[in-house]
């Protein structure tokens, strides 16, 4: 079942930072993207879906239990990953994976915990302290927490910060072995892991929602706006007619500027990330 979203407002410093206004959206079934500039409000709306912080006003509910009223059924189907997750050094992987299978009431946790070690490629640091490991292994046991128990719901906040391209991939991989069974919520800044592994996308500016809809339709509203032109590398670039610039790559044969407009020569095709600067930049210059 979608989580629905209804007025959702949240304040910070005694009311004077407005960290979400009045959200209405609903969050699909499936694998769901939620992307946007640092401060745009990610990280607060994820810790209220995952019933850490408290809403101020509006609604949320998850198959129909509301998140005030029914918070304990709600954090039972919910596995979390913050952006900063807090170790205790000392323990070993198995043993920081097993004190969270107990606080979740996992039984029979072992097997499953021995299969996300294999996962994650973390065999052979099973019986290694947590202070021992790299920053990227950490996330791993970060990431793998959040799935024990085949949560309903799965919401990770920046999983992917910390994991090298192998790893990332590992990761897609893991989850898309889970996707049948759980809805995942994706936070990252990382446009190409939401390309990859997720079918619908939200994209945060602000505070407020202003795309929430499938990866198809975000890409149909950039079509035939997206353009590549190449200059010489000592050219002069117009800024009024390249004024929303994606990107500008130096190759052989001059510097490659790809470039969002109206109206151009040399269209291409729109990736998601291009679908993004569009609607990020959609009301300014």
């Amino acid at each position: 079942m979608p989580i629905v979203i209804e007025k959702l407002s949240k304040k910070y410093n005694n009311g004077r930072v407005n960290a979400l206004a009045e959200i209405s959206t609903v969050i699909p079934e499936g694998t769901f993207g939620l992307l946007g500039e640092n401060g745009a409000g990610k990280s607060s709306l994820l810790r209220i879906l995952a019933t850490i912080s408290t809403l101020d006003k509006g609604k949320v509910t998850y198959d129909s239990y509301d998140i005030v009223n029914d918070t304990g059924m709600i954090r039972n189907m919910i596995g979390y990953l913050p952006q900063k997750f807090d170790f205790f050094e000392k323990l070993t992987v198995y043993e920081m994976l097993e004190y969270i299978a107990l606080l979740k009431g996992i039984k029979n946790y072992k097997d499953e915990i021995m299969s996300l070690i294999e996962d994650f490629n973390l065999k052979e640091k099973e019986n290694v302290k947590i202070s021992k490991l790299s920053g990227g292994m950490k996330q791993r046991v970060a990431i793998a927490q959040a799935l024990l128990g085949n949560p309903k719901y799965v919401i990770l906040d920046e999983p992917t910060v910390g994991l090298d391209p192998t790893e990332r991939l590992r990761f897609r991989n893991v989850l898309n072995k889970r996707k049948q069974n759980s809805n995942l919520i994706i936070s990252t800044h990382i446009i190409s892991d939401v390309a990859m592994m997720c079918e619908n996308v939200g994209i945060m500016k602000a505070g407020k929602i202003i795309f929430c809809d499938s990866v198809e339709n975000l890409l149909k509203k950039v079509e035939n706006k997206v353009f590549i032109e190449t200059v010489s590398n000592n050219s002069v670039i117009d800024e009024k007619k390249y004024n929303k610039i994606i990107s500008i790559l130096r190759k052989p044969e001059g510097l490659e500027i790809r470039y969002i407009a109206e109206e151009g020569e040399n269209s291409v095709m729109p990736t998601l990330e291009d679908a993004y600067f569009y609607m990020i930049n959609l009301n300014e210059g």
